[in-house]
């Protein structure tokens, strides 16, 4: 009875309940801390995944292409389809939550088992299933309409009496040098939504109404690594004299005539090449466009005598000359490609330019005017003496140099993405209608998660 009476030992049999107790709860809270960072983690892979598809379908508006590139980025986020459990599904458009069935939007799905050894102790549970969901799209217009991508040295450089006018959109410059923006006197203007220089201004003086701003964030541009139509196997025709002249008259010429009728104005994928080494257009000559796009790829240069009216594409603007405030109609679209490494536009003084690009986005090219591959590091004069240049569209040269020299005329174009630009003493205009008019098609947009 005395034994039975006695309490020796009861704390011990306490203390070994509560400490089972106690090591339960442990167990569970790292396991339920592991699931934690495991969500997290796959979270970041989903929100890269649909980031990644979003842009690679803004470029190539293939959703085979789309998926890939998001699976891709799940992959590089430790996330690989169909390893270790893992599934990655990406939905080009989503197929729930507030987006679902909307164009231009990419859902990403990550999930993957994780396993939970305490749990499987505790409560039969060896493995929870922990997902991750993002949706990305690009609902937005870009805010910078100028993208000067070079990775060194001097990427802007501004002289004398320039004139850039961009009021509705801004001007990025990517280089990190200290001599990234160059500015050599005070008698130009730079009027513009902003002026981000991620490196500094080697210049004796800054830019005026709008103010550089040095040491900016870095950015991507939105238009990818474009390369322009295979040649010669992209081409629908290939004409290839020695010396080509496109002319309203046929005779011993390339008639307009005869360029016209390889494509239709609801033509797809049309790839008009000139194989030789220089090609003169004749004042008055219309190179047509179509509805989802004609690229004119040139492996020489292109000739624009003195005093030529040259079009490429159908359209027109108002008024003349036209300046921030100018509107374009009755349009169908045209690309000029200089696809040779030497290839350029050589423009005559009292010349006028004038090209309309694609706006549809069942063109590769859509919102291109003028397209200079990065195999081309020729650089690119659009403006030299008393010529003009009317682009509805962006020139797009990512491996040159964009030259304007001269006050006797200008440029107007959508938008210019390029190494560098030299400006001096010349005028260049960016509507800011276009991107806004076309906002269903360019590319020049901003890429958001929206999920």
């Amino acid at each position: 009875m005395k034994i039975l009476r006695d309490e020796k030992g009861q704390t011990l049999v306490l203390t070994a309940l509560c400490m089972t107790a106690m090591l339960g709860f442990l167990a569970l809270s790292m396991d339920v801390g592991v699931l934690f960072r495991s969500r997290r983690c796959i979270q970041n892979a989903a929100d890269a995944a649909a980031v990644a598809a979003a842009q690679d379908y803004m470029w190539n508006q293939l959703v085979s292409s789309a998926q890939t590139a998001g699976k891709n980025a799940s992959s590089t986020n430790g996330y690989t389809d169909g390893t270790a459990g893992v599934t990655v599904t990406i939905n080009l458009p989503p197929t729930s939550g507030p987006n679902t069935g909307a164009s231009g939007f990419a859902e990403a799905i990550v999930s993957m088992p994780v396993a939970t050894p305490f749990m499987g102790v505790f409560f039969s549970r060896r493995t929870v299933s922990v997902q991750g969901r993002a949706v990305a799209a690009t609902p937005n217009n870009g805010s910078a309409c100028i993208w000067l991508m070079g990775s060194s040295g001097t990427d802007l450089d501004i002289q004398g009496s320039y004139d850039i006018e961009a009021p509705g959109c801004g001007i990025y410059v990517n280089s990190p040098s200290n001599n990234a923006l160059k500015v050599t006197g005070n008698g130009g203007t730079v009027n513009a939504a902003f002026l981000d220089v991620v490196g500094n201004n080697s210049g004796n003086h800054t830019t005026a109404p709008t103010a550089d701003t040095l040491n900016a964030g870095t950015r991507s541009t939105p238009w990818g690594n474009l390369t322009g139509p295979s040649y010669p196997g992209g081409c629908t025709h290939t004409f290839s004299q020695n010396e080509i002249t496109l002319a309203t008259d046929s005779g011993s010429k390339v008639s307009q005539t005869t360029i016209n009728g390889y494509f239709t104005t609801s033509s797809t994928n049309t790839v008009l090449c000139f194989s030789s080494s220089n090609v003169t257009v004749d004042s008055g000559v219309v190179l047509n466009g179509a509805d989802t796009g004609v690229v004119y790829l040139f492996e020489g240069s292109v000739n624009i005598p003195t005093s030529a009216t040259v079009q490429f594409g159908n359209g027109s603007f108002s008024p003349n000359p036209c300046t921030t405030n100018c509107t374009f109609s009755n349009e169908e679209g045209a690309t000029v490609d200089l696809a040779g490494s030497t290839s350029t536009i050589n423009q005559a003084s009292n010349g006028l330019l004038s090209i309309y690009s694609p706006a549809s986005q069942a063109s590769t090219y859509d919102g291109i005017a003028i397209l200079q591959p990065a195999t081309n590091t020729t650089e690119l004069q659009i403006q030299f003496g008393s010529s003009n240049q009317v682009l509805d569209g962006y020139i797009y040269a990512p491996g040159a140099e964009v030259f304007m020299q001269d006050s006797g005329g200008g440029v107007t174009a959508s938008g210019i993405v390029a190494k560098s630009m030299y400006e001096k003493t010349s005028q260049l205009y960016i509507p800011t209608n276009y991107d806004t008019s076309h906002s269903s098609t360019t590319k020049n947009r901003q890429l958001v998660l929206v999920e």
